[in-house]
């Protein structure tokens, strides 16, 4: 048993960080096959109809660039107010290269990925004092489970309007806080210019950011107050930024022509959002408790890895967790105001709510839950440490000489004993295998069997040369009144929507001004 145990003992987390990094790439897998599939749709051609017509005109990027301002200007007066992202709606890839959107699903993710990666890695590794290969196996079990449970996968990947909307100022905003961590701890004036940078992005592109950004910036100005009151005032002028991008983007007379005229500010519609945001934010995590339950298996796997790393953690710095059920709260009123925007929109029957905000709340609720998890661990490991240590160096010697007869001495004043790995780990890691194994409704709902099904199915390469056959008619110059194939109404996690038999249709409509037709529509089915 003695040799079992100093062999796992010996292990080091370098094996768990390979193992977990290699189950999340795999698991990405079917979801970047599927990009190959992957079409514009809707919107995607709706936004860039100008710049598409400068390229095919000009070829010159300038005049793509003041048709993307043109758009920015026509849809801040008419539909939205999210001027930063409705820039890069109209930048779509196939505006420059037909057949080129399969590179979205690959920019979305990486995009994703990495700036989670910056962020775990900021807080975990720089703030925390965490072993990089414990980063590493909490930042791929946190990204394998918000890929594989995403609760759009269109929003998240395949849907170009739908991601830059959504996914890509969540990865700004993780990199801003990242960047905002890093500038508090260095002071290096090029991490304040990349949170200013992110801050201008977010502002004018997210509601859901910009809400996550400004509670940031609370919690930093009150923390870090009396410490560095230099470098937190030298924040305020990302956060002024951010501000007055989200106050321009609210202000867009788009806003009032989508929700009416009735839309604008109320004090009590706003004390409404925050309670009704407050109470979803619970009801929602218990859905994902019984609906989700993967992820907390996986939680429960980075609580296991947790107690190690923040025994190490409490090990090396003075820095006591305090106030644990706050951080929680905290955390909580993080994942809350995600809510927000969509509360306060509902009351305007003309505004509708896609799964883009589900999405966000998604990828804000795994680390929000994680970094509770750490933080309350580091907390009890740090009261127990101070225990130890008022018991007297008597005991403390006492009690490591019968740890030493027992082949289990302690490591430089560590809670955890030796056999912490053998006794509690393991067997923890394998509970969490036994219970996937047991429960199937995660194998049934996860997006690499969707994926797979699509696939094996042949309904993806259905849509495929469907799609092929539209597109030669599409690509036709010579063709100016384009009579299009119906395409397959099974699209799998693919985002796809159809030209109809109605030529005025928006669909129809986008299709036909991006593509330059005089008229585009669907044939029936019969006469096919």
């Amino acid at each position: 048993m003695r040799q079992l145990q100093k062999m796992i003992e010996n292990w080091n987390n370098k094996v768990f960080a390979w193992g977990a990094a290699a189950v999340f790439f795999f698991s990405m897998l079917p979801i970047w096959y599927l990009a190959f599939y992957a079409r514009p749709s809707g919107d995607d051609y709706g936004y860039s109809a100008l710049t598409h017509a400068a390229w095919l005109d000009t070829h010159s990027l300038i005049e793509v660039l003041r048709a993307a301002v043109q758009t920015v200007v026509n849809n801040y007066n008419s539909w939205n107010g999210d001027w930063a992202t409705t820039f890069l709606f109209s930048l779509m890839p196939e505006v420059f290269v037909p057949w080129s959107f399969w590179i979205v699903p690959f920019l979305m993710t990486g995009a994703v990925i990495a700036a989670t990666g910056v962020f775990l890695y900021e807080i975990c590794v720089k703030v925390m004092k965490l072993p990089g290969e414990d980063c590493v196996i909490y930042t791929a079990l946190l990204l394998l489970t918000a890929y594989q449970f995403i609760p759009s996968t269109a929003i998240g990947m395949y849907w170009y309007v739908g991601a830059v909307h959504y996914m890509l100022p969540h990865a700004a905003g993780l990199l801003g806080i990242a960047w905002m961590s890093a500038y508090l701890r260095t002071g290096r004036r090029s991490r304040l210019i990349l949170v200013t940078a992110c801050a201008f992005f977010v502002g004018g592109s997210s509601y859901f950011t910009s809400l996550l950004l400004f509670l940031v910036f609370a919690a930093v100005l009150v923390l870090g107050w009396n410490r560095k009151r230099g470098r937190v005032m030298a924040l305020l002028i990302p956060f002024l930024v951010c501000l007055i991008g989200f106050v321009i983007q609210c202000k867009s007379p788009g806003n009032t022509a989508r929700g009416g005229e009735d839309f604008g500010f109320s004090a009590s519609l706003a004390a409404y959002t925050v309670a009704e945001s407050l109470r979803r934010g619970i009801l929602t995590i218990g859905s994902y408790a019984s609906e989700k339950t993967f992820s907390f298996v996986m939680l429960f796997v980075i609580a296991l890895f947790g107690l190690e790393s923040m025994d190490r953690a409490t090990e090396k710095q003075k820095f006591s967790f305090p106030f644990p059920l706050l951080f929680a709260v905290v955390m909580f009123g993080c994942f809350s105001a995600m809510f927000a925007p969509e509360v306060y929109s509902e009351r305007f029957d003309s505004i509708g709510i896609s799964l883009g905000p589900a999405t966000v709340r998604w990828f804000v609720f795994l680390p929000a839950a994680a970094f509770s998890i750490l933080y309350c661990e580091g907390w009890v490991l740090s009261r127990l440490k101070r225990k130890k240590a008022k018991a007297g160096p008597a005991a403390e010697k006492e009690a490591k000489k019968g740890q030493e007869k027992e082949g289990q001495a302690e490591e430089g004043g560590r809670i955890l004993g030796s056999g912490y790995r053998l006794w509690i780990l393991l067997p923890g890691l394998l509970l969490a295998v036994l219970f996937l194994l047991f429960d199937r409704e995660w194998m049934r709902t996860c997006v690499d069997r969707q994926a797979a099904e699509y696939v094996v199915s042949g309904q993806a390469e259905d849509f495929r040369d469907q799609i092929a056959s539209q597109m030669e008619i599409l690509l036709d110059d010579s063709v100016k009144e384009a009579y299009l194939c119906p395409i397959n109404p099974e699209q799998g996690p693919l985002m796809h929507m159809p030209v109809t038999t109605d030529e005025n249709a928006f669909t129809n409509w986008v299709v036909k001004n991006f593509y330059r037709k005089d008229k585009v529509v669907m044939v029936e089915p019969e006469d096919t």
